[in-house]
C-alpha cells in the first residue's frame, strides 16, 4: 500500500505540473472530510460509524463549465458488526484514487462533482483482540476474527456538491461501494466452520462532509 501511495503521489505531481502549463485555471487542494459509514448487508447486523478522509487533489479546467479533479485520499473508518453478546468493533484503512468531473453551476463558487473512485484497502482490524473469539450474531460458530479477510480492491461511485471561494470550499457528498467488499469471505471456506456462513455480500456507503483548502 505504501508503494501505491508513492506512485499516486508522483502521478499527482506530474498531473498538476502538466495542467499548470496548459490551463488558465488550476488548483491543488488539501482535503479533510468526516464520514458516516454504513455496511449494507443482509449477512450481519451493523451500525453506522464514523471515520475520515484526508488527502490531495488537483482541479483543472477541462471544457466549458466542466473541471476535472484527480486526487488521492487516505481513508480510515470504524465498522461495527453485532456479536451475540456485544457489538464487535473493527477499523478499516485504505487509499482512494479518484477521477471526477465537476460541473460549475456558479463559476468557481458552486459545483456538483461525480465520478469513479478506486479503493485499495486492508482487511478489517479488530479494535480489541479480546473480541477475536466472539461469536457473530445470527451464527453458531462464526467468530469475529473470521471476518477480517475482506476484499482488498473495490470500486466506488461518488456524487456531491461543493461551494465556497477560490481558496476554500465546503463539500458534501455520498460514496457507494458498488463492488462486493465481503466477496473474499466467500473464498475462505467459512461454511466448513459454520454452515450458515455462505453467500456474503456487502457494500459500503459513506456520507461525507468536509473542507478543501486550495493553494
Amino acid at each position: 500500500m505504501r508503494r501505491l501511495i508513492f506512485i499516486c503521489a508522483i502521478l499527482l505531481s506530474l498531473t498538476a505540473n502538466a495542467q499548470r502549463s496548459k490551463q488558465l485555471y488550476n488548483r491543488i487542494g488539501i482535503q479533510g472530510v468526516c464520514t458516516l459509514t454504513s455496511l449494507h448487508t443482509d449477512n450481519f447486523q451493523t451500525a453506522q460509524t464514523a471515520g475520515f478522509l484526508a488527502g490531495l487533489a488537483t482541479r483543472g479546467a477541462f471544457y466549458n463549465n466542466f473541471d476535472l479533479i484527480y486526487g488521492i485520499d487516505f481513508l480510515q473508518t470504524d465498522l461495527e458488526i453485532q456479536g451475540r453478546e456485544e457489538a464487535i468493533a473493527y477499523t478499516l484503512s485504505g487509499v482512494q484514487v479518484k477521477l471526477l468531473a465537476s460541473y460549475l453551476i456558479a463559476g468557481e463558487n458552486l459545483s456538483v462533482e461525480f465520478g469513479p473512485i478506486l479503493q485499495v484497502n486492508g482487511g478489517l482490524k479488530l479494535d480489541d483482540q479480546n473480541q477475536a473469539n466472539a461469536v457473530v450474531d445470527g451464527y453458531t460458530l462464526l467468530q469475529a476474527e473470521d471476518l477480517e479477510e475482506i476484499s482488498r480492491v473495490n470500486g466506488v461511485l461518488t456524487a456531491g456538491i461543493t461551494g465556497g471561494f477560490n481558496w476554500l470550499r465546503l463539500t458534501a457528498g455520498y460514496q457507494y461501494n458498488f463492488t462486493n467488499i465481503l466477496n473474499r469471505l466467500n473464498k475462505e471456506d467459512l461454511n466448513l466452520k459454520d454452515p450458515a456462513a455462505t453467500n456474503f455480500k456487502g457494500n459500503l456507503g459513506l456520507i461525507t462532509a468536509g473542507i478543501v483548502f486550495y493553494l
